[in-house]
């Protein structure tokens, strides 16, 4: 069915602008607008699922790892015993190098946590300050507690980042028995997320507005130019009608009319984050264009069609590759999975079947040993730094895919002895890489040469069987197939 999405769409935006344009020239005025408000509401829901897309790529993985904090065995354990052990630049140092790895990792602006106990707000560069119930900027956190979420998003000013206004992740932690140990989170930059948005407002020509309505007071009342009160919004928007009435996850639409236009509105509940995402465009020109149209020509009409045609198919074509690079791309490493790697292999031999050509396989050594000796953090960090370095490496000679778990693949524009020599550069760097932590990674290769009568299976087989050899014969080497194998 995917495949035929491209010709029913195009199909769609044909007979709707075959019937508008009949709408406009034999029948009133009024036709005009509702022809115009049907186009907004197409324009509208499209940007409605790429902006919320994008929203949730950005702040939903921010939610899962402080939640991955808040259930850490060593931060419970290390609050558990804060209050005997504050005076030892060693435990505390614990914690700040705790949260610096997760800031250093993810980009963070800012890792923090507060105790429970003590009131103490640390965060990456060590102690921040103590909380106080008479201190207005502290208010956030017992208002939080008081709560009784699991966790909230809020937008506050950062103390520890010269104020700086910021998007907070705050999670609750707690013991075992259920006992408060404290809030720790991730403070991100919100000029990133307000950026997104510019962008699409920008593409789309409407208004963007976020109302976070789940989030915790605190002490920070102003609003931002995405980040909005509902009066505020009321005011920007220029409706006095309520516009969040509800909690519906699923997009919903309406028409409101202000003092000077005609609008159109989506609003979309967001669980996970706590937030109404709010669409707003104007008919003003759109209907201008209808009203200009009814005085062209046919001529003009078809000029009009063909010129929708080709930048509805642009469109499309670009939306669809994107959807299919961001579905089938590794996440960890950032290389294609190995769907996307059979699309880009074929395509990769079609556009070089005169060259010589070959394809490979690894998988890094003992890494479930690495796993279970140094925990699968360092181990994710071992995935992405091999997966970064085979990406520069075959930069301009092939590509390269992430087959699955600790098992890589690609195809080079390279003879077997040239693609031996490409692939030990990349062992040399990744030993290089890797001696600064202490512990130095190695993989087990095979090399295969593409050959027209061998099907990808049959390649990907004997490449397996190369990788196979070199790990019998004592790993952290290279092993050309060969028939006589």
């Amino acid at each position: 069915m995917k495949k035929y999405i491209l010709l029913i769409s195009n199909l769609i935006i044909i007979f709707s602008l075959i019937a508008g344009f009949i709408g406009v020239v034999y029948k009133q005025t009024k036709s005009y607008q509702v022809l115009a408000e049907e186009y907004l509401a197409n324009i509208l829901s499209m940007a409605e699922v790429d902006i919320t897309k994008q929203i949730e790529n950005a702040m939903t993985k921010p939610v899962m790892v402080s939640k991955t904090m808040a259930n850490d065995e060593f931060l419970k354990k290390w609050f558990a015993n804060e209050q005997k052990n504050q005076n030892r630049d060693g435990y505390m140092n614990e914690l700040y190098s705790y949260l610096n790895a997760y800031k250093e990792k993810y980009g963070y602006t800012t890792v923090f946590c507060v105790s429970a106990e003590t009131g103490n707000y640390y965060y990456q560069d060590g102690l921040n300050k103590e909380l106080s119930k008479y201190d207005e900027h502290d208010i956030w956190y017992y208002n939080f507690i008081k709560s009784g979420n699991e966790y909230d998003i809020q937008i506050d000013t950062n103390e520890a980042d010269g104020n700086i206004i910021t998007s907070f992740v705050n999670f609750r932690m707690e013991s075992e028995d259920g006992k408060l140990l404290g809030v720790i989170g991730v403070g991100l930059e919100i000029s990133d997320i307000e950026g997104i948005v510019r962008s699409y407002e920008q593409n789309y020509n409407l208004s963007v507005y976020i109302v976070n309505v789940r989030g915790s007071e605190n002490s920070f009342g102003k609003d931002t130019d995405v980040f909005v009160s509902e009066e505020e919004l009321a005011r920007r928007t220029g409706i006095q009608n309520k516009i969040l009435n509800d909690f519906s996850t699923e997009p919903l639409m309406r028409w409101f009319t202000s003092p000077s236009e005609r609008k159109c509105i989506i609003t979309k509940y967001d669980e996970t984050l706590g937030w109404y995402l709010v669409l707003e465009k104007d008919t003003i020109s759109i209907n201008r264009s209808f009203q200009k149209g009814i005085t062209d020509n046919i001529i003009f009409m078809l000029i009009s069609l063909a010129a929708c045609i080709m930048v509805t198919t642009a469109v499309f074509l670009n939306f669809n590759h994107r959807t299919i690079e961001m579905e089938n791309t590794d996440e960890l490493t950032g290389l294609p999975n190995s769907k996307l790697f059979y699309r880009k292999y074929r395509s990769f031999v079609r556009k070089r079947h005169e060259r010589r050509k070959t394809i490979f396989m690894f998988d890094i050594d003992k890494f479930k040993e690495i796993n279970d000796t140094q925990g699968h953090l360092f181990g994710n960090e071992v995935l992405a730094k091999v997966g970064e370095s085979l990406k520069k490496t075959v930069e301009g000679h092939g590509i390269a895919a992430r087959w699955g778990g600790d098992e890589f693949i690609g195809a080079l524009d390279a003879g077997p002895q040239e693609a031996e020599e490409i692939l030990r550069r990349f062992m040399e760097d990744l030993c290089n890489l890797e001696k600064e932590n202490g512990y130095i990674v190695t993989v087990s290769a095979g090399i295969a040469e593409i050959h027209k009568p061998f099907s990808g299976e049959q390649l990907i087989q004997m490449v397996d069987e190369a990788v196979y050899i070199s790990k019998q014969n004592g790993r952290n080497r290279i092993t050309i197939y060969k028939p006589n194998h």
